[in-house]
């Protein structure tokens, strides 16, 4: 039987890979066996959060306004370049997206690393407007590099250690506690390294700190799921990610709701100042006021990885007050609740966008995850320029106040997708979801029908006709990294359900027991899957060794 020649392949995993090892003796209950998932994934993940926190390391950005003025910018050309930072993005991350579906999405990122690192000393050397619009472009080339593309390596790298999305909302909310950690310390140093030094240091000192990201993201091992889908040519994935993006459904107001929500929160970003301008408050509430909007970021997203966001009750509850604050920056002229409200704002609108984020990726396919997700990105930019354009217009001639009534009515939207699409539970694509076969549904085989005995073979019917040939008598080891690098790879390839058994029993050391309750299966069926994939892992490492001995006599 096909067990018999893949039962070595699980002790070949264990041996090849060191972490097994550690979760072996502690594996032997569901709740134990999560723990395990949780510590490898995180372990993982730790040089991509690592990676975040320099990339967001910002020293110039409490001080660009102050440096642009002592250059020679003034309001008209403040305009200018927000224009072409504007322009940059949208009309780049489709591209960018579509890049690192079908090149490397760690190259894409630190390909936006690199771009940052260029923005950061040209900035730093400009001795005019014009210069310093360079500078501006490739910071929105950073921006365009890194949208939709991070967050598909956290949601690919969660389905690949896990099995399934779950672990999401908590892995994306670290992500942007991360970020907002990284922005409030930058913030804070960014001004105190201004006060005793050249405005211009601040710049030169973030280019290191952005090179650090580089070198970590190295050590960053990429998710392979979007490179074991079959790949498409470039203008047919190109079609296809902007149809799914447009596509009528369940989607389509995932995609709205993400667009209302990016309009909300970079209306607070760009224009929440204003307000404080408008009320004529003292300049030192400018600090605590951009304070609490940064670390809105990272307290929302704490929320939004909280399984209870997403009940009726508390959907409801955000929903409304979402509106309500957009109503009070609207009305209000008290300086004190404006920044607070501000802030909540942008507390709420982080905590809402991280399960919608979830939503986005499971109805996706991996192999045009991340182009679909820089295609929402660009779906926002195109809505946030009018809406920008006109915040403007209205607050120059009637004030900030009227203005926010535009806010209100992009909040009343929100709410109402809010109301419709966060109380649904994630329905996820195949590739995410734990489907179980029935007992009606018959295996595929793995290794060709005539290498095993026919069914009424009178002595060992079904058996091994020709077995697989042991390791040693190959002449080759799979104790090497090159085995293990085989062994992920195929693993990775799996179906779902193929991929958590044989993590679960073979590489975190489960009992069967465990896997069976922890994904509800039935014995015959874990017994059956864990064969499948075993046979598959046993099939690619023929495979390899078999191409690679080829190579060598040739």
């Amino acid at each position: 039987m096909a067990d018999e020649g893949s039962d070595e392949v699980g002790p070949s995993l264990r041996r090849l890979d060191e972490r097994a090892e550690e979760e072996q003796g502690t594996a032997t209950t569901p709740a134990t066996s999560m723990r395990a998932e949780r510590h490898l994934l995180n372990g993982r993940l730790v040089p991509l959060y690592a990676a975040v926190f320099f990339q967001n390391l910002a020293l110039w950005v409490p001080i660009e306004k102050l440096f642009m003025t002592t250059i020679g910018f003034n309001p008209a050309s403040v305009g200018v370049m927000a224009a072409v930072y504007a322009i940059v993005v949208p009309v780049l991350e489709v591209p960018s997206g579509v890049l690192a579906d079908r090149w490397s999405r760690r190259g894409v990122l630190i390909l936006a690393a690199i771009a940052a690192i260029l923005s950061v000393l040209i900035g730093g050397f400009s001795q005019n407007v014009a210069t310093y619009m360079i500078s501006a472009g490739f910071l929105g080339v950073f921006f365009a590099l890194q949208s939709g593309t991070l967050e598909s390596v956290v949601y690919d790298t969660v389905l690949e250690e896990t099995g399934s999305s779950d672990a999401f909302e908590k892995t994306m909310g670290r992500v942007r506690l991360v970020e907002s950690v990284a922005l409030v310390a930058s913030a804070l140093a960014g001004g105190a390294i201004a006060a005793v030094a050249p405005l211009r240091a601040t710049y030169f000192l973030t280019a290191p700190l952005l090179a650090t990201s580089c070198l970590v993201l190295l050590l960053f091992r990429e998710p392979r799921l979007h490179k074991a889908e079959e790949k498409e040519s470039l203008r047919r994935q190109l079609g296809t990610t902007y149809r799914t993006i447009l596509a009528p459904g369940q989607l389509r107001a995932v995609v709205a709701l993400t667009v209302a929500g990016s309009v909300l929160m970079q209306g607070m970003l760009e224009f929440g100042p204003r307000w404080l301008v408008a009320l004529a408050v003292p300049a030192f509430l400018s600090g605590p006021q951009w304070a609490g909007l940064t670390s809105a970021l990272g307290l929302g997203a704490l929320l939004g990885a909280q399984p209870w966001i997403t009940r009726r009750w508390a959907v409801g509850l955000v929903a409304v007050a979402i509106v309500a604050c957009c109503a009070v920056l609207a009305l209000s002229h008290f300086a004190l609740l404006v920044v607070g409200v501000q802030a909540l704002l942008t507390l709420l609108v982080v905590a809402v966008s991280i399960p919608v984020l979830r939503r986005l990726h499971d109805a996706v396919p991996s192999a045009i995850r991340a182009g679909v997700a820089s295609g929402v990105g660009t779906l926002t930019w195109l809505t946030f320029i009018p809406f920008a354009l006109a915040f403007g217009a209205v607050s120059q001639r009637a004030g900030v106040n009227e203005a926010g009534w535009l806010l209100v009515a992009i909040g009343v939207v929100a709410a109402v997708l809010i109301i419709v699409v966060l109380p649904r539970s994630p329905v996820p694509r195949p590739e995410a979801a734990p489907l179980v076969p029935t007992p009606a549904q018959e295996m595929e085989p793995i290794f060709p029908v005539d290498r095993f005995l026919p069914p009424d073979d009178p002595e060992w019917p079904g058996h091994w006709a020709y077995p697989p040939s042991s390791w040693d008598a190959l002449s080759v080891s799979v104790d090497g990294a090159e085995a293990l690098e085989q062994a992920r790879v195929a693993i990775a390839e799996m179906p779902p359900t193929l991929r958590r058994v044989i993590v679960l029993r073979d590489v975190q050391g489960a009992m069967p027991s465990v896997v069976r309750q922890s994904l509800d299966l039935r014995t015959e069926e874990e017994r059956a899957l864990l064969q499948q994939a075993r046979g598959l892992v046993r099939l690619q490492l023929e495979h390899y060794f078999e191409e690679r001995e080829s190579y060598d006599e040739g």
